[in-house]
């Protein structure tokens, strides 16, 4: 096995649920050898992890204001990641009720109702709100687009 094909070892797969008991790591492949679903189905980075890469990833260059020290660290800085809450009101009934939509992310530097133009311009199944299929496909892209050996020297590029 490759030194970089380690990281999310064990990892659960979304796609087979009960079926593969965890990533593990094809040679060359980035793929399991049990199920043989992409790494990007085995989740196992967290929003932290996601925003440490992103956040060295803009440390250093004129995105650098979307990023944040960390306390007490080494000058890590990690992204600040931008949720949206949405709670709009729902007049159908007496007692005034709300419908509350969290989004996972939302374009940084934009006001509520350019945002929410933004997001109503995503396919429903894309769009980012919390605990959706949505924010566990923009998960996956995170991972794809921004690969551990691309920014930790520890997981080499296979």
């Amino acid at each position: 096995f490759m030194k970089g094909m380690l990281a999310g070892k064990g990892a659960a797969c979304l796609t087979c649920k009960g079926i593969c008991s965890g990533f593990q790591p094809h040679s060359w492949r980035k793929a399991c050898i049990q199920c043989r679903c992409s790494q990007e189905e085995h989740v196992s980075s967290s929003d932290t992890e996601d925003d440490r890469k992103v956040g060295r990833l803009l440390a250093e260059s004129r995105y650098a204001h979307l990023t944040t020290k960390v306390k007490g660290g080494d000058g890590t800085r990690v992204y600040k990641r931008n949720r949206m809450i949405v709670t709009n009101p729902v007049v159908s009934r007496k007692d005034p009720t709300f419908n509350t939509v969290t989004y996972d992310w939302a374009p940084p530097g934009l006001t509520q109702k350019l945002a929410m133009q933004y997001m109503e311009l995503l396919p429903e199944d894309r769009r980012p709100v919390a605990g959706t299929a949505g924010s566990l496909y923009r998960h996956k892209q995170l991972i794809r687009q921004l690969p551990s050996y691309d920014h930790d020297p520890v997981h080499p590029r296979i």
